[in-house]
């Protein structure tokens, strides 16, 4: 066979297999995709993966995770987001490309003492924490509502969306007392003194000194310094031969 009948050969055959790729793009592949049933995609938000998938191929579809992210609410392993959207029509044999929750991201517990209830809030807010619950208690010397602990502790790292529970002082609304030193005072210069600042003188107890002057202080519960709410009782130990 002469080179240009060999040439005209192949290109004959080129030219067939033109025709037939043509053919089938044209004539066939839209024959057999349209021959798939049109599926409205389902509801795959917030829902668990491995439901998802159940889901999709209950109605002949393919479920394809594409990435995770981290999410302050959605439980990790859940759906956040479909593509295509639900209610869309697809063929049936198509995939639904999802985005999976990998749960909360984590970070430190926010330092909330010494703020008032409402600045506590808004700051586990913004920090995207969740306030649990807050035991208010009256407080010895407070002078306004503040948060004296918390738990999780100020720096403990957990998951964002974790509930802080909190405890908050209150004012006793019984003004507080700074106990004076009684010590070397005569018993009743140190019970006057106690009753006019309203407290509750307890009986005294007596220990045997003979190197100080009968009936003298010589120790005191609670200490110098020390505050107290009015009408609480302080004790006195008094000297005697």
């Amino acid at each position: 066979m002469r080179l240009w009948q060999f040439l005209l050969t192949l290109l004959g055959l080129a030219a067939v297999f033109a025709v037939g790729l043509l053919a089938f793009n044209f004539l066939v592949m839209p024959r057999l995709v349209h021959r798939n049933q049109e599926i409205r995609v389902p509801t795959l938000l917030d829902a668990p993966l491995a439901d998802a998938r159940e889901s999709a191929a209950a109605v002949a579809l393919v479920l394809e995770v594409i990435r995770e992210e981290a999410h302050p609410s959605a439980p990790a392993g859940t759906v956040i987001d479909q593509q295509p959207q639900p209610g869309g029509v697809i063929r049936s044999g198509r995939r639904i490309i999802v985005v999976v929750s990998g749960g909360p991201p984590a970070g430190p517990v926010p330092d909330l003492r010494g703020l008032t209830p409402r600045q506590a809030e808004a700051t586990l807010q913004r920090e995207t924490f969740r306030l649990g619950r807050t035991l208010n208690l009256r407080w010895s010397g407070a002078v306004a509502s503040t948060v004296a602990w918390q738990s999780p502790a100020a720096g403990t790292p957990v998951d964002k969306g974790h509930v802080v529970d909190l405890i908050v002082s209150e004012s006793s609304g019984t003004p507080s007392l700074l106990v004076p030193d009684l010590r070397g005072r005569s018993l009743f210069a140190a019970r006057a003194a106690v009753e006019a600042s309203g407290c509750v003188l307890a009986p005294a107890h007596y220990r045997r000194d003979s190197r100080i002057p009968p009936n003298t202080i010589m120790e005191q519960e609670p200490a110098p310094g020390s505050r107290i709410l009015k009408g609480e009782t302080i004790e006195l130990v008094a000297s005697t031969r």
